[in-house]
């Protein structure tokens, strides 16, 4: 096994955690930017690994349901092959939206429990939301501009 790799999936990976992703998830994604070829199969993703095929299956359905990676198959074989999609990025902007949004509807929910006795905490959830709104807008335009390109 290829220790470097191993190494590079690993520190990868805990970047791809701090944006999000489970542990699994993330190394996956660093694996196949690095494996030579960029495609891997459920087994050659499972034995780099060695983890459990639930784990794995978990993960590779999540990243595939994101648009992050997909899969092509070959001819008279049944298995499927796994790579990185050039929509990445956009993926990644679509998944951070959908943060956005939650954060601000429970940010909206927050000032509606809130006591009208609490004027300092009030005023800096509203500067929350003031925050995720013109953070909104710029990934909103960023992902219209990666689209065109």
């Amino acid at each position: 096994m290829n220790n470097g790799l191993r190494e590079h999936a690993e520190e990868m990976g805990r970047i791809f955690e701090k944006m999000g992703f489970t542990p699994m998830q993330g190394r996956i994604l660093a694996y196949l930017a690095a494996v030579a070829g960029g495609t891997q199969s459920f087994e050659e993703i499972l034995q780099f690994f060695n983890t459990s095929k639930s784990t794995v299956s978990n993960s590779l359905n999540y990243l595939l349901s994101a648009g992050l990676i997909d899969y092509k198959t070959r001819i008279g074989e049944r298995k499927r092959y796994f790579f990185l999609t050039s929509r990445f990025p956009v993926a990644y902007i679509r998944l951070q939206l959908d943060l956005i949004n939650a954060f601000k509807e429970q940010a909206y929910k927050s000032l509606t429990t809130q006591s009208v006795q609490n004027p300092q905490s009030n005023q800096l959830i509203h500067q929350w939301i003031d925050f995720a709104n013109r953070y909104e807008k710029y990934l909103g335009e960023l992902k219209q501009q990666i689209q065109q390109q």
